[in-house]
């Protein structure tokens, strides 16, 4: 009992000589030192934040870089997924576009109004960097064509080693994390910090008046700290720049906003000294016999546990803290012991896996010395494992690979590459060989390489490449003969085209007057029985028109038959020129034309055939050789009321026709019933 009471003595005395002299250090610090330290601290602290927001502003922009660099080939596709979208609009506020090798912008995406679709961008900073270094490019801040004050990520786009545009991320310095992260960094009262680009424009600030203005608040010389005084105040100034960037990151304090805080902390610390120290006093006094109890349960616990002995029982304690050890110590042993079932089932699964595999496995150690080696790789290389082992394991490449296995194991990294391995008998044995470094800790301790044995595979390579000779000589045969094939089937179409053409002629012939080119004769019945079956479907009017060309034989007689023929032709021209698309016009026989007026009375068609007929006569025939007038006379019947067939009809025409002519020629009758009299 005297000797814990002692230890507890000791161990109070202790604690107070122990605040006695941490109270004198303390205020020596704190009345000699304090305005020293407290601008030590600043610096420190300046240099703190301004190396996390480099830290975090870095890891942003790479982030960014990177899904940029993932998604480029997708976006200069076009096979863009709508989720990759929404991830690099997440980041690009301001959008995502693509611009082409002269500066072009092809495709753009974006939430807002980011309408740049064939914009001009080739004067830009960074696409000029862009194009010139081929490597991703942050951009100064600018003002954007929206008139917003933009920054820019840029990642080049590389086909066939020639640069094909870039894929452009377009963030509104307004609208970032970044800014937040600079907002939200609250130091000091008077503490503040900007970001800002190597033209001094200012990128990001906790005042965001300032966004895209240029920094005047202090002149900046380099990075690094120091002190400058402004319109009479002192400052503390740190500056930094930003890995990969032409960024600097600004943190400036007032120098007596420092030494203010550090007069606060002087009352605050003298004050809590004292109260701290009472009440420890007080409570080390109550509390510290019963704690040491614990704790030396705790220490017989701990032993235990460290020797494998998870079985022994804990009592619980008053204080919460020992509990709280006993609970944790308690879980920390049922952890051990999963851990290590866990581990010894991993170990026995991967050793079991490791033999069996069927391929060559061996493991090196950080030594690159061997330290399993399966038995696969012994019966591909007619070795012991005892035998194996004894070597160097780059001595079981062929000496041609043995300089490029030795690099790729110094390089630490993940490789794969063909190799040879040299078999006990001397043989060659092609292989593909894996090199995975194993990490412990964030160390390498060791490499697993895996060897694939290629001989059978390389053989069915050599069958592969001659049955692909084979095929390459008979599809060059059987292009050759598809050529031939296609050349006689070129002839066969002129041949159907030409049969074609002569077929269509044969029916134009058939249905075309040679000479006028109007329809003949068969054409026109056959086409005035369309117009009969539609009109009586309708209940419509067809009508009509019989021609005939007054004193024809004369005409022939006197000047020729070639000029008849002439006269025939311009005659046809007229008689086209002056109807419908839809209406017929045809050489009855001689020199009879017949029109064909569809939906049209016989009021109607008199005023078609007065103005043919008047045309007529004011045409001049001189061209062709005769001095006199050329005059046509009409006759007109109609369906419904003057009959129900075409012949019905012509015979009426004709006689209207004849009417005319006996009335003086160039003249225009309907055909009226005997009883029937009409006058136009």
């Amino acid at each position: 009992m005297r000797r814990r009471l002692s230890l507890i003595s000791t161990i109070i005395i202790s604690i107070i000589l122990g605040f006695i002299i941490l109270g004198s250090v303390t205020g020596y610090v704190i009345f000699f030192r304090s305005n020293k330290h407290s601008l030590l601290q600043a610096y420190e602290y300046l240099d703190s934040i301004t190396r996390l927001i480099s830290q975090d502003v870095s890891s942003l922009l790479e982030e960014k870089i990177r899904l940029l660099t993932l998604t480029r080939e997708e976006f200069f596709d076009g096979s863009i997924s709508e989720n990759l979208l929404e991830n690099l609009s997440n980041l690009f506020d301001r959008g995502v576009m693509y611009i082409d090798e002269n500066g072009i912008v092809k495709k753009a995406y974006s939430r807002y109004e980011f309408e740049l679709m064939g914009k001009d961008v080739s004067n830009r900073e960074y696409f000029i960097q862009t194009r010139k270094t081929l490597k991703p490019y942050v951009s100064e801040g600018f003002k954007a064509i929206t008139g917003r004050d933009v920054m820019v990520i840029t990642v080049p786009v590389i086909k066939n080693n020639s640069f094909k545009g870039l894929i452009a991320g377009c963030t509104d310095l307004r609208n970032q994390k970044i800014g937040y992260l600079i907002s939200s960094s609250r130091f000091y009262k008077t503490g503040r910090i900007t970001v800002i680009d190597y033209k001094g424009t200012v990128l990001f600030s906790e005042d965001p008046t300032e966004i895209g203005k240029i920094f005047t608040q202090f002149p900046l010389y380099r990075a690094g700290h120091r002190e400058i005084k402004i319109n009479g105040k002192d400052y503390i100034v740190e500056v930094k720049s930003i890995p990969d960037t032409r960024w600097m990151i600004v943190a400036s304090i007032e120098k007596e906003d420092i030494l203010n805080y550090s007069y606060q902390n002087l009352r605050f610390g003298v004050m809590l000294f004292i109260s701290i120290f009472i009440a420890i006093l007080i409570l080390l006094i109550l509390l510290l016999r019963r704690l040491l109890s614990y704790l030396k349960i705790l220490r017989d616990i701990s032993i235990e546990y460290a020797k494998g002995n998870y079985s022994k029982d804990i009592h619980t304690s008053p204080f919460r803290e020992i509990n709280d050890i006993i609970d944790a110590l308690q879980v920390m042993g049922r952890e051990i012991r999963e851990r290590e079932e866990k581990i010894k089932e991993e170990q026995s699964y991967l050793s079991t896996l490791l033999l069996e595999m069927g391929e060559g496995v061996f493991i090196l150690n950080q030594d690159k010395k061997f330290e399993f080696v399966n038995e696969r790789l012994t019966e591909m290389l007619g070795y012991t494992k005892d035998e194996i082992t004894r070597f160097n394991p780059i001595e079981i490449f062929a000496p041609g690979y043995r300089e490029r296995i030795s690099k790729i194991y110094s390089e630490g990294e993940r490789h794969r590459e063909r190799a040879e391995l040299v078999s006990k008998d001397g043989r060659s044995i092609p292989v593909l060989c894996s090199v995975s470094p194993i990490n412990l800790n964030s160390s390498i301790t060791g490499y697993l390489s895996v060897v694939t044995d290629l001989t059978e595979i390389e053989e069915r390579e050599k069958e592969l490449q001659s049955a692909l000779e084979e095929i390459k000589a008979l599809n060059e045969e059987l292009t050759t003969r598809s050529q031939q094939l296609e050349i006689a089937l070129a002839r066969l179409d002129m041949k159907l085209f030409e049969v074609e053409r002569a077929k269509e002629n044969a029916e134009k012939l058939a249905i075309i007057d040679p000479l006028t080119g109007l329809f003949n004769r068969r054409y026109l019945e056959e086409k005035f029985s369309n117009e009969l079956i539609k009109a009586k479907a309708y209940n419509s009017y067809v009508s009509v028109v019989m021609a005939d060309i007054d004193h024809f034989k004369r005409i022939n007689d006197t000047y020729g038959h070639k000029v008849g023929d002439e006269v025939l032709k311009n005659l046809a021209l007229i008689f086209r020129a002056n109807i419908r698309e839809d209406d017929t016009v045809a050489r009855y026989g001689g020199e009879e034309f017949v029109i064909i007026l569809h939906n049209v009375d016989k009021y109607d068609a008199y005023e078609v055939a007065e103005r043919i007929r008047g045309e007529i006569e004011e045409t001049s025939f001189e061209e062709i050789g005769i001095p006199e007038k050329v005059t046509v006379s009409f006759g007109i019947s109609s369906f419904p009321e003057d009959g129900e067939e075409l012949t019905d009809l012509l015979i009426k025409a004709d006689q209207a026709l004849y009417q005319a002519k006996s009335l003086g020629r160039n003249r225009v009758e309907v055909y009226t019933k005997p009883s029937e009299s009409i006058h136009f």
